[in-house]
This record gives structure tokens, sequence and C-alpha cells, in this order.
């Protein structure tokens, strides 16, 4: 029998580009996936490629967008900067408006409920609600209100969402991590945005961290070369980097599959 293979995209901004990178060469290698989870911009590239969208197109429109147009700053500032309404729109387009039962492959993402102070795991309903709840980074964007609870970026708790893809039965779960994993980094010059962006990666490094057991083996894209959460002038070396680290792991990821 065929073990089931599932795969963890992890949170990171704009870094999360490395995905399209990983998911076009397991389609070049012909690695079947057959389950997604995602967090924060994990959600959004597993979302949109958990329908069938076509990944060198994704790979040019993210090449040519103007992040910054898609960025709606909220007034009053209460809950987040960004309404995140128009992102949403541009989510719902690229799911084709389809819901998590319409995927072509099963895919779920992770949010982290606010008021109850704990992870959950989404998979009912509209892709593009859901995914927009998943990237409710904390003081960027504005929590979404789904099914009466107040969520927010499934990052703050499960940067790589691998236990969840065990919960539904995978039997090989790689993982996707492109955020900040304990590098010395100079901080001398960072100013009061670079710094909290710093703090955050450090909280979510040490839960990382101990959480990487749960994956069969754990994708590490070095792409802390992306300044900024919005900034894609760097999108085609970040992805160019996700397909470097699956080339280099592709050995690895055939023997736990094939042993």
């Amino acid at each position: 029998m065929r073990k089931k293979v599932g795969l963890a995209l992890g949170a990171g901004s704009v870094k999360g580009f490395a995905h399209i990178g990983v998911l076009q060469e397991l389609e070049k290698a012909g690695i079947q996936i057959d389950m997604i989870s995602g967090s924060s911009m994990g959600a959004i590239i597993g979302g949109i490629y958990s329908v069938g969208t076509d990944l060198d197109l994704l790979e040019k429109f993210i090449k040519s967008i103007k992040l910054y147009e898609y960025l709606d700053v909220k007034m009053p500032l209460t809950g987040g900067l960004l309404k995140g309404e128009r992102l949403e729109e541009l989510i719902r387009v690229f799911t084709h408006n389809k819901t998590f039962d319409q995927t072509k492959i099963p895919f779920c993402c992770v949010v982290v409920d606010a008021e109850a102070g704990k992870l959950d795991v989404l998979e009912e309903g509209p892709l593009h609600e859901s995914i927009r709840a998943s990237m409710s980074m904390p003081g960027f964007f504005e929590p979404v209100q789904l099914g009466g609870k107040t969520y927010i970026d499934g990052g703050v708790l499960e940067r790589v969402p691998c236990k969840t893809l065990r919960d539904h039965g995978m039997d090989v779960v790689i993982g996707v991590d492109v955020g900040y994993h304990g590098d010395r980094k100079d901080v001398s010059d960072f100013g009061a945005y670079s710094m909290l962006n710093h703090t955050i990666s450090l909280m979510q490094w040490e839960l990382t961290k101990y959480r990487r057991e749960e994956s069969d083996i754990m994708l590490v894209p070095e792409v802390l070369f992306v300044n900024g959460r919005f900034q894609i002038d760097q999108a085609n070396a970040t992805i160019e980097e996700g397909r470097r680290a699956l080339k280099e792991a592709l050995p690895a990821i055939r023997k736990l599959i094939e042993s």
C-alpha cells in the first residue's frame, strides 16, 4: 500500500513564496501529495494550490504584483492596521471561490482562537474566509470573526502545522519552515519596527524548534535575506530557494516514501 504524504507549509509572510518553488519541484519529481496544511502565508499558497491553480501562473503573478496596492489601511486603527479585504478578495479569485470540500487535494489551515488562547484547525466553508483568518498577523491585520470566534494568525502558536497532518492519517509528513531558526543576527541598527519583528521571530522559534519532531523531514529554505513582511522585490530568489531546498531533500523524501 502506498504511503500517504502530507505537506505542511509554514508561516513567514513573503518568505513563504519559497513554498511555490517547493511545490513546483514536488510536481516535477512526481511526488503525490495527499493532504496540505498551512499556516498564514503557508495557508495562502497551500489553499491556492489545493484547488489546482497553475503554479507557473501564480509565480508570474507574484513577480508582477504591487502588493502595497492590496493593503487596505483600516480607520480607525482598532484591532489591526489593515482590513485585509483586498487580499481576501484576491485569495477568493485564486481559489475560484471554492470551499474545502471542493479542493482537488485535501487542505486545512490553522488559526488561533484569540479569546480561548488555543489553536484551531479550519477545514469547512469557503477557503478564502479561513485563509484570511490564518493570515491575521496581530497588529497588522484585523482579526477575523468566524463561527462566533475571533481568529488571529495561525503562526502565533503553530508556525509549521505538521501535527494536524498526523491527525488526518498521513504516513509521511514533510514540513517547510521559512521562518527564523536561531541564527545570530546583528540588531545594532534595528529601529522599533525591525526589533518588534525580530522579537516575534524569537518567540515563534522557541515554539517551533520543539515541534519539528512532528515532521519526518523539515525543509528549511534559506530565505532570511528577505527584509520586511510585504516586500516582494526578492520573490524570484525566494522561490528559487524553495526549489533548491526540495531538490536537496528529494533523495531523503523518496526513501521515506518507499521504505
